[in-house]
């Protein structure tokens, strides 16, 4: 869902790409942060928009679909507007300051999420699926990243693996021809 600031309207429709539309499973606690947000929706200060029902044509099927502003989980709890996407940012900004630590944007988050699945063994095609990218290519050549600790970690992977030399200058458990 996007505001159109120039018209001031809120307007929904599909996600950019068929494979954009899928389950993302939730961590325990991912789980749990939403569902006490969505819980809280009767008690929050609800503007006007709030009460209005946006609706679009899903692309993959043809059929009119509806939005129920009310059950949005993420408002403003000052406004009670829907919260617009550039104030994660503004909040990040602010958290950033007072950790004094470089900005970063919301968005890589997307990133560092990409980067630490490949890192701890997720295989490719299943982040890519989690992402919703259409391209394995778009996962690994521009979202996983290679890191300095994975480069060191893939040099100790090496040499564990590789058997150790033996006083006559030659590896153990190597045959010379």
């Amino acid at each position: 869902m996007k505001q159109r600031h120039s018209q001031g309207y809120w307007r929904a429709g599909p996600p950019k790409t068929q494979k954009s539309y899928r389950t993302i499973p939730l961590t325990d606690k991912a789980y749990s942060i939403l569902k006490s947000c969505y819980d809280e929706k009767d008690s929050r200060k609800e503007s006007e928009t709030l009460s209005q029902i946006l609706e679009y044509i899903d692309s993959r099927t043809g059929e009119k679909k509806c939005l129920i502003m009310h059950d949005l989980v993420f408002v403003n709890w000052r406004t009670g507007e829907p919260a617009k996407n550039s104030s994660y940012d503004t909040h990040l900004y602010k958290l950033c300051d007072e950790a004094g630590i470089k900005r970063f944007c919301m968005h890589a988050l997307r990133h560092t999420y990409a980067t630490r699945a490949i890192e701890r063994g997720v295989q490719p095609k299943v982040l890519q699926q989690l992402l919703g990218h259409a391209s394995i290519k778009t996962t690994m050549d521009r979202y996983v990243h290679v890191t300095d600790e994975s480069l060191v970690n893939a040099i100790r992977q090496f040499q564990q693996a590789t058997p150790p030399v033996t006083k006559k200058g030659r590896k153990k458990g190597v045959q010379e021809i």
